[in-house]
């Protein structure tokens, strides 16, 4: 073969291969790759995100609302989600595969060396880990492809990948989809904003919520041991043994309060529990009787 013979490369991501004389793609950078936008990217993100996290929710909400499932099962359980939308992306990132948001937003992950390649599993698997850590730096892991000039993310360089455009868009959808990736920076940034100055996660409400119970718990073995003794009591040791099954109920009190912060107030008509949840920021949950509110 002539050492001057052009070569003719085909784009394995195409639907079908495009002749030799097709024009080229429309140019979006020095090697003449069109990146996915940030905007492309998110919504993407988000509809892949959808398909894993929503199904999971409502199963861990029904769960909880059940009251029958322990912190250390609705972390399993968490953990197991993670690990669900980590092998889809890993999956549907390599071998010439899209998951769903990137096929409905026309763009594929590829090789960091050659763009017209796909990336191999490990490596997708490698970048479907990488989501978790570029978020978990207050997303500026994501935020990196507004700087980068091929637009990655901390997880594409995890990956050694890149995403691409699969097709070009309209002015029309360039603009919806710019509008809608700020609605969803926005969103991000309202989720941000819920999970450290709001209520937090729902794992986080959990141990709140288990806290409240113990502390309700309390409060009924305190109107027992008035009933059985004629005074309240500030005893932690007295009110365990009314329970039925101590060495349970300290269990359970260990497992859902702090012991820093503990305290029970008590007078001759009334009493009052204070304690801190086993959560994140240690929040402080208070019992005090209902015909006292």
């Amino acid at each position: 073969m002539p050492d001057n013979m052009p070569e003719n490369r085909i784009n394995i991501f195409a639907q079908d291969a495009a002749p030799v004389a097709a024009a080229p793609a429309v140019q979006a950078g020095n090697d003449g790759v069109e990146y996915a936008s940030f905007s492309e990217r998110l919504i993407a993100l988000l509809v892949d995100v959808s398909i894993i996290t929503i199904p999971g929710q409502f199963i861990l909400m029904n769960t909880l609302g059940r009251n029958i499932t322990e912190i250390s099962q609705l972390v399993m359980l968490e953990l197991l989600l993670a690990a669900i939308f980590v092998l889809y992306e890993a999956i549907f990132s390599c071998g010439g595969r899209v998951t769903l948001g990137k096929k409905l937003m026309g763009i594929a992950v590829a090789s960091a060396q050659d763009p017209e390649s796909p990336i191999g599993f490990f490596r997708a698997l490698l970048r479907g880990v990488g989501y978790f850590i570029s978020g978990g730096i207050l997303f500026l892991g994501f935020f990196m492809a507004f700087f980068e000039e091929r637009k990655r993310s901390l997880h594409d360089f995890m990956g050694g990948s890149v995403v691409v455009r699969l097709r070009s868009k309209t002015v029309g959808e360039t603009v919806i989809t710019a509008v809608a990736g700020v609605l969803l920076v926005c969103g991000f940034g309202g989720m941000f904003y819920q999970q450290f100055f709001g209520k937090g996660s729902l794992l986080q409400q959990a141990y709140i919520y288990r806290a409240e119970k113990t502390l309700e718990d309390l409060s009924l073995l305190q109107e027992i041991h008035r009933g059985k003794y004629g005074y309240f009591t500030n005893d932690l040791q007295r009110l365990v043994l009314l329970s039925g099954d101590p060495v349970q109920f300290q269990r359970d009190i260990q497992s859902t309060l702090d012991r820093r912060g503990f305290r029970i107030g008590v007078s001759q008509t009334s009493y009052k529990i204070v304690a801190n949840a086993k959560d994140v920021r240690r929040t402080q949950v208070v019992f005090i009787p209902y015909r006292d509110r």
